[in-house]
C-alpha cells in the first residue's frame, strides 16, 4: 500500500548524529527554573495525573512513506548525500541545509563586525569587540548546517530536492520504500484526541501521521514504553510559559512537558520530561 501522506524529519546540529530526538530536558528548583506565584485571592489545590490507556500497535506491511522538512522556516540545501536506489539505514544522513533564520543572523554579524573594523584605526579599544564578533560569527558558520537523519530503513524510490534548493516546513524531500517488520501502526485511543504525537526517543522513531493513527520504526516494545509515558491531567494543570508548558509538583518542582492531545472533560495529554512522583499543584479561587 503507498502512501501520498508525508513525514517530519528532525533537524539535527552539524557533525552530531543523534540516535533519538531528546523533545526537551527537566528542570530542576535552580537558577532559571519557570516560578509561578499565584495571585491575590487563590489557594493551592492539587490534582492527579492518570495513565493513559488503550493505544493499540500493529505490524505495517511493507510501505512507502514520504519524507518532509519540519522545521521552523525556510532553508536552503547546502547539500544532498542520497540517490534514488540507495539502501538508507535508520540515522543515516540524508542531506545537509542552511535555514534561513541563520542566514538572517550570520549577515547581521558580518555587517556589524565590518562597520566595528573599520572603526579600529581610531580606536584601538574595539580590538576586543571585533575579535568577539568574529569568534560568533564563525561558530554560527558551523552550527547553522543542519543534517537531517533518516528515520528508519528504506530504499529511496524518489528525491524530491536538489542543490541549493529553498524549501518550506512541509515540503516533500524523499520517499522511501520501506519493508516489512521496519514499521509499526499506533492508533491512539478512542476517547483521545492526538493533535502532536511524541518524536521518539531511545530505540524509537517517529515516521510519519496517517489519518486517524502514526507510523513509528524501532522495537515494538521501545514503542510501548514511549507511549506510557503519557499521562492524562486537568488542563488547569498545565501552565504556559512563551513556547514551554510545564507542571508543578505538590513537592515544587517544576516539570517541562509536552502537550499531546486532549480528552473530554477538560482533560488534556502530555509527555513529562520526567515520572511524577507526586500530585500535581494548581490554583483555585478562593
Amino acid at each position: 500500500m503507498e502512501s501520498t501522506s508525508r513525514t517530519p524529519i528532525c533537524p539535527v546540529p552539524y557533525g552530531i548524529a543523534l540516535a533519538g530526538m531528546v523533545l526537551f530536558s527537566a528542570c530542576s528548583s535552580t537558577e532559571g527554573e519557570i516560578e509561578v506565584v499565584p495571585s491575590t485571592g487563590r489557594e493551592s489545590v492539587t490534582a492527579h495525573a492518570s495513565e493513559v490507556d488503550g493505544f493499540s500497535f500493529e505490524v505495517s506491511p511493507p510501505d512507502t512513506v514520504s519524507l518532509k522538512w519540519s522545521g521552523e522556516g525556510s532553508a536552503v540545501i547546502t547539500d544532498i548525500y542520497v540517490f534514488i536506489g540507495q539502501e538508507i539505514q535508520e540515522g543515516d544522513t540524508l542531506f545537509q541545509l542552511l535555514e534561513d533564520i541563520h542566514t538572517v543572523e550570520m549577515d547581521r554579524l558580518s555587517m556589524e563586525l565590518d562597520m566595528t573594523s573599520a572603526m579600529l584605526p581610531s580606536d584601538s579599544l574595539l580590538r576586543q569587540k571585533v575579535d568577539s564578533l568574529a569568534l560568533l560569527l564563525d561558530s554560527l558558520l558551523t552550527s547553522g548546517n543542519i543534517l537531517q537523519l533518516s528515520p528508519v530503513n528504506g530504499t529511496a524510490t524518489g528525491l524530491f530536492i536538489e542543490a541549493d534548493q529553498r524549501i518550506r516546513p512541509g515540503n516533500a524531500v524523499l520517499e522511501l520504500s520501506v519493508a516489512s517488520s521496519e514499521l509499526f501502526h499506533v492508533f491512539p485511543p478512542h476517547d483521545c484526541t492526538l493533535n502532536l504525537w511524541p518524536s521518539g526517543g531511545t530505540g524509537v522513531r517517529f515516521v510519519e501521521e496517517r489519518a486517524g493513527y502514526a507510523v513509528y520504526s524501532g522495537e515494538l516494545m521501545a514503542i510501548e514504553a514511549q507511549f506510557s509515558e503519557l499521562v492524562a491531567v486537568p488542563r488547569f494543570a498545565v501552565y504556559e510559559s512563551e513556547l514551554e508548558s510545564y507542571m508543578i509538583t505538590t513537592g515544587q518542582d517544576t516539570i517541562p512537558v509536552l502537550r499531546v492531545g486532549e480528552k473530554d472533560n477538560n482533560i488534556v495529554i502530555v509527555l513529562p520530561s520526567e515520572p511524577l512522583t507526586s500530585e500535581l499543584l494548581t490554583w483555585a479561587e478562593k
